[in-house]
């Protein structure tokens, strides 16, 4: 009987462990799927998306990254380089902030004759020339131009008026000359095509208002600049006798007045926010000059690359031609860009980085995209257009409350804008939804 009833004991012992087995197989499953189909979803949700508005092929490339993870939590084509547009200014921007430091700041100086230097009474009249003397400050402008165009407060062109003011001067006896030697001549980048230039004023050492008047390009904003000089001195009652024209200081002569720009980390807000054109390739010249001494493209992506590979970007994923992103040259790899923005997150300056990007539903490139859904005043990023590409990378908070990084790179003959934004918009929303 014993053994019969202990024979019945291990046998309902067993049937008790064959059940738990049983309800742990069931259980499993339902608890991994909090975890690991968070990933397989969110991936089969991106790709659906992808497919569903046309861009589910080889110039496709999307990189999902969350905080802490070792490998991508989706990786579609992200080692293909493909023209990225304006998320160049990513490099730019992150080249800048790694150089200059985010409390760099641009000067533009103005030069009286050198008798004036000892003179220790009110001016009164200059007898001679003055000189304006850019270093490659690409916000100096006048107040109109910052709230309309640039939505920051920076250098103004009517500082040199009240110092001069200050100073006692009331005539000048000569001309307003301006000096834009810090660079070198070239206007415009040689890798962009035709009509390109229309998106960025020409390129100087010396520019207000970015080099533009009413909207147009002018042929030499140096002189430019020396105009809008002249004509501020003259509307607040200082009377200039000769006209504007583009020279060289003198060595001799007396630096009177120093303006400066507002902080780069506020600089970048127009440069990323506003995707300013013109921003990103004054940075890129001003890096070569102060870098690598030459006021060029050139020189200044030369340090562009040096950067990327200082934050361990391997040469594979970048092709540099520009710093705006509006040379067709330029290639970037998904994966180099979610590294970049990765990097970004570890460093003193990410703060000023990330916001210097536009904000979802609210300022800059993205103020009419993503409103009403998660991903609106959550998602942070670079758009880019171009005819043969569209792109958007950045950051975003998961509904579980992690850091997601994401870069979405689309490439065609000519790529729908509203198809590739629609799609774009739609894999932020699943991320700031998702689990990750």
């Amino acid at each position: 009987m014993r053994h019969s009833w202990v024979s019945c004991r291990r046998a309902g012992q067993i049937r008790r462990v064959r059940r738990a087995v049983l309800i742990c197989a069931l259980i499993v499953p339902a608890w991994a799927g909090a975890v690991a189909p968070a990933h397989a979803g969110i991936g089969a949700r991106i790709t659906d998306i992808l497919a569903d508005n046309g861009f589910g092929g080889a110039r496709t490339a999307v990189s999902v990254w969350t905080d802490g993870a070792r490998r991508a939590a989706y990786a579609r084509h992200t080692t293909t380089l493909l023209v990225p547009a304006s998320n160049m200014k990513l490099v730019t921007a992150a080249t800048a902030l790694f150089r200059w430091g985010p409390d760099h700041r641009f000067k533009t100086e103005l030069y009286l004759p050198a008798e004036y230097a000892t003179q220790p009474y009110a001016i009164g009249v200059v007898r001679g020339d003055v000189y304006l003397k850019g270093y490659g400050d690409p916000s100096l402008s006048l107040p109109t131009f910052q709230k309309k165009r640039l939505h920051v407060t920076t250098s103004s062109l009517l500082t040199f008026v009240s110092q001069l003011k200050a100073l006692g001067v009331t005539k000048i006896r000569g001309r307003v000359v301006g000096d834009d030697t810090w660079f070198d001549g070239r206007r415009t980048v040689s890798t962009w095509k035709p009509g390109l230039k229309d998106y960025c004023g020409p390129l100087s050492a010396l520019s207000v208002n970015e080099g533009l008047r009413d909207g147009e390009r002018v042929e030499e904003p140096a002189r430019y600049a020396a105009r809008r000089l002249l004509d501020a001195l003259e509307a607040a009652g200082i009377e200039v006798t000769g006209g504007p024209r583009r020279g060289v200081v003198p060595d001799d002569a007396h630096l009177a007045v120093t303006v400066e720009s507002a902080r780069l980390k506020t600089l970048l807000k127009p440069l990323c926010k506003q995707s300013d054109n013109f921003f990103a390739e004054m940075l890129v010249k001003g890096l070569g000059r102060d870098f690598r001494s030459a006021g060029t493209t050139a020189a200044g992506l030369r340090v562009s690359r040096a950067t990327l590979r200082a934050l361990g970007l391997s040469d594979d994923t970048f092709r540099l031609a520009d710093g705006s992103g509006l040379s067709y040259r330029n290639r970037l790899a998904a994966a180099g860009i979610a590294k970049l923005l990765r990097v970004m997150t570890a460093r003193n300056d990410y703060l000023h980085f990330w916001r210097s990007l536009s904000i979802a539903g609210r300022d800059g490139t993205l103020c009419t995209r993503m409103r009403d859904t998660a991903a609106e005043a959550n998602f942070r990023g670079k758009t880019g257009t171009l005819r043969v590409a569209s792109s958007l990378s950045g950051y975003v908070t998961s509904s579980a409350g992690n850091r997601v990084i994401v870069s979405i790179l689309m490439n065609g003959d000519a790529v729908n804008t509203w198809s590739a934004h629609r799609a774009q918009d739609r894999i932020a929303v699943a991320l700031a939804k998702s689990r990750l």
